[in-house]
């Protein structure tokens, strides 16, 4: 019975799920090879010998595979530019070895497509919004709303912190990062405070 009452649960909840507008996929662009594609697989990104149209395209050995404050970056901005994802081309294996046999830039990866799979329903299934507060200069903002929640992601592309008033930040969540208060992410500048450069931060709306 219980059984049956979870399935009925399962199946209204996916009638009941807003339909999906746009797409937004990760993944690797092939060759590669069997270890590889098996431990993408399984942390939820797709392995395809060509990206799908509109998706943005980018080399993981130039974007430091270790350094995942920059796949995270790149991976916004294909969000926030309103691309259908983002598919990393791997660097070549040496030795025999494969990418994934290398564990802290394997994870660094797979960390970034834990949080896109998180942010799928968002990115696909999202109404597009009015962003709530004004953009910092040199900032790009792009805003969902989903499930009664608003979603805000901003993207600092520049090395230059960008100004930005921390009332703006007080009502929302920060989303992956290590506090959940928006404010306490922000940088000193001059006499004010600021999104750092290169950085990419989201953002969770109340009820």
């Amino acid at each position: 019975m219980r059984r049956a009452a979870a399935a009925v649960l399962i199946a209204c909840a996916a009638a009941c799920a807003p339909e999906k507008i746009r797409e937004f996929e990760l993944g690797l662009l092939g060759p590669a090879g069997p270890g590889v594609a098996a431990a993408a697989r399984a942390a939820g990104m797709a392995v395809r010998e060509a990206a799908p149209e509109g998706a943005a395209v980018e080399a993981a050995g130039e974007a430091r595979m270790a350094n995942g404050s920059r796949l995270r970056l790149l991976t916004a901005r294909a969000a926030v530019s309103g691309k259908a994802g983002i598919f990393f081309v791997l660097p070549k294996a040496h030795d025999g070895r494969e990418v994934s046999d290398y564990p802290e830039e394997w994870q660094a990866l797979v960390r970034v497509a834990r949080e896109t799979a998180a942010l799928r329903p968002i990115l696909e299934r999202g109404v597009e919004a009015a962003a709530p507060f004004p953009a910092p200069a040199g900032v790009s903002v792009r805003a969902w709303r989903h499930q009664g929640r608003l979603y805000v992601l901003l993207v600092n592309e520049s090395a230059r912190p960008a100004p930005i008033d921390p009332d703006a930040l007080r009502p929302w969540r920060a989303l992956f990062e290590v506090r959940s208060d928006a404010r306490d992410l922000l940088v000193a500048c001059g006499a004010g405070q600021c999104l750092s450069g290169e950085r990419a931060l989201w953002l969770e709306g109340r009820l």
